[in-house]
């Protein structure tokens, strides 16, 4: 098979401007048309509804960013992409959620059960736990969801929560095989939306490269760029969630450097948000004398703030698992413990 030509490093120097180089000039008043069009003030934070990590984030997320969203199997990274997701479309913007291991009737039975889960108290907790189940179900095909809303008033009122975003989330069930950087860039510009848009790869392994590089470091590399590109050129932020490479699976915590395929990711992001359950985030000291408190740190979840180009970095925050209601409780705290230091913890 014949290859393609490799196209050149740069265009032609008649091109160059029309292309890559504008004036200062060009960006004002790109940027006044641009808010003429909107009709509306340049864009605000979107905030992620997780308290403090919207402090951290300055507000949230900007347009142009791409956040990578990384952990182990099982932290909850889908779960907090979802949540987060829903939380803006709460707020009037736009969430497309890109999803390659789940069909979009098992995100609405998530979304559902999440509603659920905002909904809960003590007296409430095993009713709720009933109805969870009933909506899964519902979702799956093995009920009629119509007949649970009718006859289930906290369903009912799930949904009329879900409902209240509806427009404003949308679920689309990617393909390994023919979902690429392409049809996500198609997903933008067909949502003609006049908020704020924000694109949930989930994950960014999945993503689809014509052709299938011959080594995953290549073909990462190539969709984090593809991603900031996208972010860059349709004024959206991205998130991107990744899995961990095996060496970070043995580590224990996770970390930036092991997130799986290439060391583009750590360049190419503005924000790296790290998740590791916290009993395997804190010092050993941490969990050796204390065997009731060591145990209450499987109920908790650390987001670490590894990379913000827009504020601080290293920031340990901890939200409490709600996994049954697939959710997070969305008011955290700073980390008070030592964190594991790979350095000392490995010997």
């Amino acid at each position: 098979m014949a290859t393609q030509p490799t196209p050149p490093i740069m265009a032609a120097p008649s091109d160059v401007r029309s292309s890559h180089a504008r004036s200062v000039r060009d960006v004002i008043d790109k940027l006044f048309e641009r808010d003429l069009r909107r009709d509306r003030t340049p864009t605000s934070p979107v905030a992620t509804g997780f308290d403090l990590l919207d402090r951290v984030l300055d507000g949230g997320l900007r347009h142009h960013d791409l956040m990578l969203l990384g952990g182990s199997p099982g932290v909850g990274k889908t779960i907090a992409a979802l949540q987060m997701a829903r939380n803006m479309a709460q707020r009037g913007r736009t969430a497309i959620y890109l999803s390659y291991e789940h069909d979009d009737p098992t995100m609405l039975g998530r979304l559902l059960a999440l509603e659920l889960g905002d909904m809960a108290t003590p007296a409430n907790a095993p009713e709720l736990d009933r109805l969870r189940r009933v909506v899964i179900e519902a979702t799956s095909g093995f009920r009629a969801l119509d007949s649970v809303i009718g006859s289930e008033p906290l369903a009912a009122e799930a949904y009329r929560r879900v409902e209240g975003y509806a427009d404003h989330l949308l679920l689309v069930r990617g393909s390994g095989a023919r979902t690429d950087l392409a049809a996500i860039e198609a997903l933008v510009t067909g949502a003609n939306s006049d908020t704020d848009i924000v694109v949930f790869v989930d994950y960014l392994q999945k993503v689809a490269v014509h052709p299938e590089p011959e080594h995953e470091a290549e073909k990462v590399t190539r969709v984090a760029e593809g991603l900031k590109e996208l972010a860059l050129s349709h004024e959206v932020a991205v998130v991107a969630v990744v899995a961990a490479d095996w060496d970070g699976l043995r580590a224990g915590r996770v970390r930036l450097h092991h997130l799986r395929g290439s060391s583009a990711l750590a360049y190419e992001c503005d924000v790296a948000l790290i998740l590791n359950e916290k009993h395997t985030a804190v010092a050993r000291s941490h969990l050796a004398y204390d065997t009731v408190r060591a145990e209450s740190f499987k109920q908790l979840v650390v987001f670490s703030v590894e990379k913000n180009r827009g504020g601080p970095a290293m920031v340990d925050l901890e939200f409490r698992k709600d996994f049954l209601h697939y959710r997070f409780e969305p008011r955290g705290s700073y980390m008070a413990e030592r964190a594991a230091d790979d350095r000392i913890e490995a010997s």
